[in-house]
């Protein structure tokens, strides 16, 4: 329930402008703006995800009254469990950027971006938690950014990683920003070379 409730706020678009803005030439004004074209995405998503905000307030206080949820496991928790989301919904956003920015190559990502969303939600752990995971899947899981989005927030939150389990835990967080940062910046000068307009 929890990790159900967090998709709907960390979660990248369900479709991408991007490709939108590709293919109808927009992209060449976004890039006259004095803000970059990649903090321009980045604000639209996080647009996106702060109107599921609203939803949310309305719905966890019945999933903890009503669908046996229960308050954070620790006071330390409670501290740990916004910042870890705060981490789940930069990781995501940047992930989400990185899928759109495909279609600087492609025109289209509707396909690859309904592959992402099944592909990250296993790896997440935001439809079987990891702990249930066999010992290699769950391995591969932790080497990659998805878990960062669904289970470190969830694992966090209902004490599942605590003491320096949980600054550890932000602390992947924060390498797989960093890194995924660096990746979008460096497909952005890439994909800034593709962009043609002609005639509007």
């Amino acid at each position: 329930t929890l990790t159900t409730l967090q998709y709907q706020l960390v979660s990248p678009w369900r479709s991408s402008p991007i490709d939108q803005r590709v293919r109808e030439g927009k992209v060449a004004v976004d890039l006259l703006r004095p803000v970059g074209f990649s903090g321009q995405m980045l604000a639209g998503q996080l647009g996106w995800a702060s109107a599921a905000v609203p939803v949310l307030l309305v719905a966890l206080p019945f999933a903890l009254l009503i669908g046996a949820g229960r308050a954070p496991a620790s006071t330390a928790a409670g501290f740990a469990y916004p910042v870890a989301l705060l981490g789940a919904l930069l990781v995501n956003q940047l992930l989400g950027l990185l899928l759109g920015m495909v279609s600087f190559w492609t025109l289209e990502v509707s396909g690859a971006l309904m592959a992402y969303r099944f592909v990250a939600q296993f790896f997440s752990g935001a439809l079987v938690p990891l702990w249930f995971m066999p010992g290699p899947v769950r391995a591969a899981a932790e080497w990659l950014p998805f878990q960062a989005t669904a289970y470190t927030p969830a694992a966090v939150y209902l004490g599942r990683i605590e003491g320096l389990g949980i600054v550890a835990a932000l602390g992947v967080q924060l390498a797989w920003i960093g890194a995924l940062g660096a990746l979008a910046a460096f497909v952005w000068r890439r994909a800034r070379r593709r962009v043609m307009s002609q005639g509007g």
